[in-house]
């Protein structure tokens, strides 16, 4: 009996032995003969308010998914070490997900040791300087390595580096002016740093030829930092993958992460946000793929310039404008078959409601295809009527009925206003009189997108469509066969755009916000008769602040507001007095901190939806 009993324990050895093997070689393969699948739950969670369950794992592993990461409890280390042995049953692998950043608290507690960016604006978040930072970046994820090398189904972490935190100015971490790392680059220099205030650091680095040593300073220690966890691990788990958001990445990831996270035998995963939907959401499905693959192959670019073993995978949200479930399938083959693999942030649907069951049997659809290796499924004919322009124009066209300026015909000059990626125009066309706008694509830093227009008919009938190339201008020009208002879609993805010239009267729809970058002069619009007060709603990002100045018609201002970096929405009562039932006007510009770049303002739904570029084209409530 007794040998029966050792007999039966080494088989179950050996079995525990071969499965152990078998996982490891099936990890080793992930992102190389296997795409990379993996689901970052925000989707199921909520249904166990944000508590992992069993049956959440199961269905990832059901829909063909091969990584599992929900998106809270990676610090309750026993429900982590419970999710990797559902995840061994249902063999489908498993990343805690993890914020990259940490809450700082108010009070003296973290004062000196908040991350401050170069303007001086310090943000609630502990600086990548700080020790406590470290600390408890380090305690989680030498914990998930002692599980890995137990149960290898937890192959890494996966870090999130975006910026959450009031204040922002860009994804975590570009380089700190706190005191922590001023102080010590000061005291290894024996230079007086104390004094110098938050607003005024970077300068005074470059006034005394000393900016670029301290940042090299700055990114040595955050490398040694990093250095120091990654032999942590291997110590413990040689094979713990970090996968890392954003890509192509922040300062901190490119200079520190990727020389001292990525080795031979754990590749760093770099997760890009850049494919999450459309590239706009005016652009058809097929156009709308190779511009999420193009923007794929840029972003690789940099990993691969700086010499490092690197996976790759682009990103999905439903939440996105334009990310539709059928899109979303298709998206996710493009992905694969581009980059090592594709990773969802699955927000937006509701697991008990139809949305959730349309998104997962397209994802269910594409991870068979890319499993089987059939990537020309994202080639397929549309199953779903494509209504990458529907919302927009609908929405649009169900807005309240509106009454033409007159038109006469002569073409006009516009005042130079810049918008931003995609917006709506009206346009007021006569019966058989031609019509021309012309339109001109606005270059904005390195992008090179072409603009892209589509007119429909007051039936919301397509009328015509065309590209306009990278810089240059053209003309949307059609002959109306009855009166009307027609809606012209315009987007030029990450680069702006302007109405140079028109001869028939245009504005723009802001009842959805519209997105601006430089500020407007003037923009110009009605105010209804018997108006007691309306709100207008402004809209900046981080350091990039907007002022809003609403005038009566005899040009007096009436009302003022503006963003800041930690108050990046802004509402603006204005009460017009005897105003109403005249045409008034407002101006974007600069706000007392930050830069004017992109805005955008929206418009309350007492007043047309829409702001004229010149007086004579305002419209106004039927």
């Amino acid at each position: 009996m007794r040998s029966a009993i050792v007999f039966a324990g080494l088989v179950i050895a050996a079995l525990s032995v071969a499965a152990f093997a078998d996982a490891e070689s099936s990890r080793a393969e992930l992102g190389k003969s296997i795409k990379l699948r993996i689901l970052v739950d925000k989707v199921m969670q909520p249904e166990a308010k944000w508590v992992t369950q069993e049956w959440m794992v199961k269905a990832a592993a059901d829909a063909g998914f091969n990584v599992f990461s929900p998106r809270a409890g990676y610090d309750r280390l026993d429900e982590v070490k419970q999710v990797a042995e559902w995840c061994k049953e249902y063999n489908i692998f498993f990343m805690p997900w993890m914020r990259g950043s940490l809450t700082a608290p108010d009070g003296p507690t973290a004062d000196g040791k908040r991350v401050v960016w170069a303007d001086g604006n310090a943000q609630p978040l502990w600086s990548p300087n700080s020790d406590e930072f470290w600390e408890w970046t380090n305690r989680y994820i030498v914990e998930y390595a002692k599980i890995s090398k137990e149960n290898p189904y937890l192959m890494g972490v996966f870090l999130d580096y975006e910026n959450y935190a009031p204040g922002k100015e860009g994804n975590l971490y570009s380089l700190s002016y706190d005191d922590l790392i001023l102080n010590e680059f000061g005291k290894s220099n024996s230079i007086a740093t104390d004094a110098i205030p938050k607003n005024e650091r970077k300068a005074w680095l470059e006034q005394q030829g000393l900016h670029e040593k301290f940042k090299a300073f700055q990114i040595d220690s955050w490398r040694r930092r990093c250095h120091a966890l990654r032999e942590a691990v291997d110590a413990i788990c040689p094979t713990f993958q970090f996968c890392v958001y954003p890509a192509p990445g922040t300062p901190f990831i490119v200079q520190a992460v990727y020389p001292e996270w990525s080795t031979v035998r754990a590749l760093l995963i770099l997760a890009d946000a850049c494919t999450y939907g459309r590239p706009s959401r005016f652009q058809p499905e097929q156009q709308s793929l190779e511009g999420n693959r193009k923007s794929l192959l840029k972003g690789m670019k940099v990993p691969r310039e700086a010499g490092i073993p690197f996976m790759y995978a682009g990103g999905i949200d439903p939440v996105v404008r334009g990310a539709d479930p059928e899109f979303c399938g298709k998206n996710a083959v493009m992905i694969s078959e581009t980059t090592n693999g594709y990773w969802i942030f699955y927000e937006g649907p509701t697991y008990t409601e139809q949305d959730h069951a349309d998104y997962w049997k397209w994802f269910t659809w594409a991870n068979k295809a890319i499993a089987e290796g059939r990537f020309d499924a994202q080639k397929q004919a549309r199953e779903t009527p494509e209504n990458w322009f529907a919302d927009a124009f609908q929405h649009a066209a169900k807005g309240p009925r509106l009454v033409a300026p007159a038109g006469t015909g002569e073409t006009i000059d516009l005042p130079s206003i810049k918008l931003r990626g995609e917006n709506l125009v009206i346009v007021a066309a006569t019966a058989g009189k031609p019509a021309e706008i012309v339109l001109q694509d606005v270059p904005v830093g390195s992008y090179d997108d072409s603009l892209l227009w589509e007119l429909r008919n007051p039936a919301m009938e397509a009328v015509g469509s065309g590209t306009i190339p990278h810089g240059q201008s053209g003309s949307v020009s059609f002959t109306p066969p009855t009166d009307g208002l027609y809606l012209l879609a315009v987007c030029s993805g990450s680069c702006a755009w302007q109405i140079s010239k028109t001869n028939v009267p245009v504005a723009l729809h802001a009842a959805d916000g519209l997105a601006v970058i430089y500020g407007a002069k003037r923009l110009y619009f009605d105010v209804p008769s018997g108006t007691n007060e309306f709100t207008l709603t402004i809209k900046g990002q981080g350091a990039e602040t907007v002022r809003l100045n609403v005038f009566n018609p005899s040009g007096r201002q009436v009302a003022t507001g503006q963003t800041t970096k930690n108050g990046q929405t802004v509402q603006v009562a204005v009460k017009p007095g005897d105003a109403a039932g005249r045409t008034c006007s407002l101006e974007l510009t600069r706000a007392d901190e930050g830069v004017l770049e992109d805005s955008s303002i929206t418009i309350d739904a007492k007043l047309p939806p829409t702001l004229s570029l010149v007086p004579e084209h305002v419209f106004k409530l039927n």
